[in-house]
Parts: C-alpha cells; structure tokens; sequence
C-alpha cells in the first residue's frame, strides 16, 4: 500500500461532541488520556447543552439557536472493546465527507463504529417522525 494512503496518526485520538451546524462542524473534544470514565466507556465531560451555552457567548454558534436544533453527535470509547463510537443523528452519518472531517478532526482511527442514538436527533429528523 502506498505511503500515501497510510493514515497519519501524529496526534492522540479524542473524544467529544460536535454538532453540523450550516455545513461546518463544531467541535469541543478531549485527548483520550483525559477523558472521563463513564460505565464502560470514556466519555468527554462536558454536555451539549454547557457547551453549546459557552459557544454562544463567545460567538462560535448563532445565539438564536438551541443546541438540540442542529444535527449533533458524540464519540466516546469503550474501554472493554478497545474501540471508539461515533454516535450521531442521522443527518450527519448519511454524509460520508461530515463523517470523515470528524474522524480526521479527533484523530480517531480506521475501526471506529458509527450509528445513531436517540439523544442525537435534529429537529428536522424529529420533526420527520410520527411519535
């Protein structure tokens, strides 16, 4: 294989949320040697909703939008399976180039799983379903 091909993995993998907000992610994330137990899991420790607060006063993200409005995600990192999860709505895992900016953004390698979860809905997804 090529040297090209070859993934560069210079710095350590994170953990974290992020949100696609107008086609751009948004991204708070920790190194994986800081992140906090949670079950079986490493997890970043901060919420959608803090953050999201945090992003709005310093002008990162619209002060008109509430964080569960635009497609968001998750990836944590199961301690027993060795293995990192990207949880997100569907929005954003039905776009293979959003999927692979996060994975590249947090350093996350080729083995990490995608799927959804149901805190990760947008409004355009919930707004879609007949509950």
């Amino acid at each position: 294989m090529p040297a090209t091909s070859q993934p560069r993995r210079e710095k350590e993998p994170h953990v974290g949320i992020f949100w696609l907000l107008h086609g751009k992610l948004v991204i708070d994330s920790t190194p994986l040697s800081e992140a906090e137990p949670y079950g079986d899991h490493l997890t970043h420790p901060a919420g959608h909703d803090t953050v999201w607060r945090k992003f709005q006063k310093s002008g990162i993200v619209p002060a008109d939008i509430e964080y569960e409005e635009p497609p968001r995600g998750r990836v944590i990192y199961n301690t027993k399976a060795r293995r990192f999860t990207l949880l997100a709505d569907k929005c954003i895992l039905r776009d293979k180039s959003a999927v692979s900016k996060i994975k590249s953004a947090m350093g996350l390698p080729r083995n990490t799983e995608a799927d959804t979860d149901i805190h990760y809905r947008c409004s355009v997804c919930i707004r879609g379903q007949s509950e």
